[in-house]
């Protein structure tokens, strides 16, 4: 707390969450790998064996693996958090110079699932179509598909996380009404994901 002016101004604790260097670096040279198999493969089938529909497919496989990598690779190189959280918001950095701030008040509630072995947490909201009115464009997109697929529609991906655990026990203090159920059963912040 300190004195600014002649106002008392308190500083804001805000807590971070960061995604794991390491572990983004794996999938790095993963994608590296598999734009490199992809490039031999469109060689190998337009000039070798002279099959244009399998090498464009796997050449559009390679195009959506580099454009991965450089996804990636923005990560890395931004040292923006993927979640904050202050004692009014819930920031996430989805896309790193886009944040989408979401007041505490307006969460009713979180989903913990895992897709094919990636952990999420799913934020319901009491109010959506608010929210998606102020989404960026590009993250509408991945919103709508969430939700057709019957997801919420922001959602925390927490497997690439360092301290997953802890971003579970402070949405469960900072969420006023944390009513968090799955499949009839009630989940516990200390139950591993």
């Amino acid at each position: 707390m300190y004195i600014y002016g002649r106002g008392l101004v308190m500083e804001e604790k805000v807590v971070d969450f960061y995604e794991s260097k390491k572990k983004l670096s794996l999938i790095a040279v993963g994608c590296v790998l598999f734009v490199l198999v992809c490039l031999y493969l469109t060689y190998e089938f337009f000039f070798i064996d002279t099959n244009y529909m399998i090498g464009g497919i796997v050449a559009l496989g390679g195009v959506l693996f580099l454009f991965c990598l450089i996804q990636i690779f923005k990560k890395l190189s931004n040292d923006v958090p993927h979640v904050s959280m202050t004692m009014e918001h819930l920031v996430l950095y989805v896309l790193p110079d886009e944040p989408v701030h979401i007041r505490w008040e307006d969460i009713e509630s979180y989903v913990p699932y895992e897709i094919y072995r990636n952990s999420f947490i799913g934020l319901v909201l009491f109010d959506e179509e608010e929210y998606r009115d102020k989404m960026p464009d590009k993250l509408k997109r991945m919103s709508r598909m969430n939700v057709k697929m019957g997801y919420p529609q922001y959602n925390i991906v927490i497997g690439n996380l360092k301290r997953p655990q802890k971003l579970l026990q402070e949405l469960n203090g900072r969420i006023p009404h944390a009513n968090v159920v799955t499949a009839g059963k009630t989940v516990s912040p200390s139950n591993s994901l």
